[in-house]
């Protein structure tokens, strides 16, 4: 079923873009628009700006711009009907669809379709573990007495219980008529059907729901419990993950970023521990900006999803164990890069962030993360910590690592810095450490030198391609910023001087076709006749062009030049065509007559074009 034609602008002129941006993005008051750092490429200086009142943002660093729509498309990689589907359900504005169209209405996509049924089941879930039962109990007594949470954070983070009964969940998804081919792609059933149902991933376990940056329920963690059923010979495991979804990419998440996000600012930092419980354990307790990676899963994705918060850094808090300090070390270059400041506080071995809480309360984590130190110091302390007189040798080594790491740091500021501490560290001049840096990098770049020429061109390439631009582009961007032109140009325009295989295009021909037909019509109303999302793209990237500096007069020298030269690139096209026809020996001599005599009316006209003056 079709949308309602007004619908997509009145869910656009609903949507504060503020409401929408800020849970990715920290924003800071501008005048009347709203600053911060860019979410599509890597900045320290902000250049994304947001206008509310005019309903779109603009990336000055990127060049991205456009409404509500077009932001969410890019940062859930989402199509347009799936970007509708997404506003709509976030901002509670149901869609309207065309009356008297078919009965039954279109659809929701599948990623739709998958956050549903995640908030439902999570429902499901956290149901279970408040209803009276032997199993349920047993789940409540682990989470309330073994490990000495509340109901409250229970209620917060919807903590649940999946029953012991394997086939539970899908019989209760029946009833609620989930299709099949979602219930395959949800990864919260095993790939096998049993006895022609459906079985359940997690059977007999504690479940603790993961969320995605802006809240949505995308997969869950099981954890064993007394009642967990064992399977064959195989023990179960301790934990069972959602596998990777379409929805669910442990890559890219980070347990309790969606509250975490909610209370960082410039001048806290973010607290990474590695378990689930953990993090919650340190937000019940008031460590609010706790984050967990999925596993020991931390990555560029996550590092940069913590950097577009803002944070003046992030407090590693990692297990005493062989284990963990070989993370957080494998950490150290990924934080540099995303250009965040980090710190490392070592639990001692068999603890926890839980454990600690629990024994020694909020003063004894506290005095533990004021004992953290730097990335730098706490490289220097786990590579020679089996080391009792490190030789030169050896601190050469691992200044190369730290060398080696600020490679990819691309502010020169925060190299300095970083670099100012590695000679207090080392206990050399600040001189030697640069001199030093200075070499190992010249004998890494023959290594490098020709894939950096070959990024060197293709971003080199990349901007001509941005600049340059076609008539049918140039005469569109007049077309939204000057209303003036668009009843003239309808009239006076020939259709077929417009290449339709660009998206601008095709664009420019609707909207010239619908004011030949109706009058002129506002940017709004021309939205309605975009089909896809190039000429969605193409039509914003436009229309949210700044026009400050051009003047009424430079539209219309621009709008008579791109009618000519449009006129004559077709012109020689059709010359070109003609050419070809008359190339061809098996024509009959009538019809090569004919094609000379209107190859000789074309040449003509070219030579003497018709007046393409909009305003002469």
């Amino acid at each position: 079923m079709p949308l309602a034609h007004d619908f997509v602008n009145e869910l656009k002129d609903k949507i504060d873009l503020y409401d929408l941006v800020s849970p990715y993005v920290q924003l800071k008051k501008s005048g009347s628009s709203w600053v911060g750092l860019s979410p599509f490429s890597q900045e320290k200086t902000p250049s994304f700006y947001v206008h509310p009142d005019k309903g779109f943002f603009k990336c000055f660093s990127s060049g991205e711009k456009g409404d509500a729509i077009t932001f969410v498309q890019k940062m859930e990689n989402l199509s347009f009907i799936e970007a509708i589907e997404f506003l709509s359900d976030r901002f509670n504005i149901p869609m309207r669809f065309e009356e008297g169209s078919s009965s039954t209405p279109r659809a929701k996509s599948i990623n739709s379709e998958l956050y549903a049924l995640h908030e439902t089941v999570a429902d499901w879930f956290s149901n279970n573990l408040r209803i009276e039962g032997e199993e349920s109990r047993v789940a409540l007594d682990y989470w309330t007495k073994e490990r000495r949470f509340s109901m409250e954070t229970a209620q917060e983070f919807k903590i649940g219980y999946a029953p012991v009964d394997r086939f539970a969940l899908a019989k209760f998804l029946r009833k609620k008529n989930v299709p099949p081919e979602i219930l395959e792609k949800s990864g919260l059933f095993n790939k096998n059907l049993q006895q022609g149902e459906f079985v359940s991933r997690f059977c007999g376990r504690l479940i603790i729901p993961i969320r995605e940056k802006i809240g949505r329920v995308c997969g869950f963690t099981a954890r064993k419990l007394s009642l967990t059923p064992e399977w064959g010979d195989k023990k179960a495991p301790k934990y069972v993950n959602s596998p990777e979804t379409n929805i669910f990419k442990k890559g890219e998440l980070l347990f309790n970023h969606d509250l975490a996000n909610k209370e960082i600012d410039e001048k806290s930092d973010f607290l990474l521990v590695e378990g689930q419980l953990d993090a919650i354990r340190c937000w019940a307790e008031g460590f609010k900006t706790v984050v967990a990676p999925q596993g020991t899963a931390f990555g560029d994705i996550q590092a940069n999803l913590l950097r577009k918060s803002n944070p003046r850094g992030v407090t590693c808090l990692l297990d005493g164990d062989s284990a963990g300090q070989k993370a957080a070390f494998e950490y150290i270059p990924i934080l540099f890069k995303a250009g965040l400041g980090s710190r490392f506080s070592t639990l001692p071995e068999g603890s926890d962030p839980d454990q600690i809480l629990l024994d020694q309360g909020t003063s004894g984590l506290q005095e533990l993360l004021d004992q953290g130190i730097s990335s730098i110091e706490y490289a220097f302390r786990y590579k020679l910590q089996d080391i009792e007189n490190p030789t030169p040798s050896d601190r050469k080594k691992i200044s190369e690592f730290i060398f080696k790491s600020l490679s990819g740091v691309d502010s020169f500021v925060e190299r300095e810095d970083h670099l100012q501490e590695l000679s207090k560290v080392l206990s050399v001049s600040i001189e030697n450490v640069k001199r030093d840096f200075k070499q190992f990098s010249q004998n890494q770049r023959p290594f490098t030198a020709g894939r950096d020429r070959a990024r060197s061109t293709q971003e080199a390439s990349s901007s001509r391609s941005v600049q340059l631009t076609t008539a049918e582009d140039d005469l569109l961007f007049v077309l939204l910023h000057d209303d003036r032109v668009a009843s003239p140009l309808a009239h006076i325009f020939d259709p077929s001087w417009l290449d339709l295989e660009i998206p601008s295009g095709r664009v420019l021909a609707k909207i010239l076709a619908e004011t030949k037909a109706d009058g002129p019509v506002t940017p709004n109303r021309m939205e309605e006749f975009i089909d896809d999302d190039d000429e969605r793209t193409a039509f914003q990237n436009h229309l949210y062009q700044d026009v400050k500096e051009i003047d009424e007069e430079s539209f219309l020298q621009l709008a008579n030049e791109c009618l000519h030269a449009l006129f004559i690139r077709s012109s020689k096209q059709k010359e070109r065509s003609l050419l070809k026809h008359l190339s061809n020996p098996d024509n009959a001599p009538e019809n090569t007559q004919n094609l000379r005599q209107e190859l000789i009316q074309l040449r003509k006209s070219i030579s003497a074009p018709p007046p393409t003056d909009l305003f002469p």
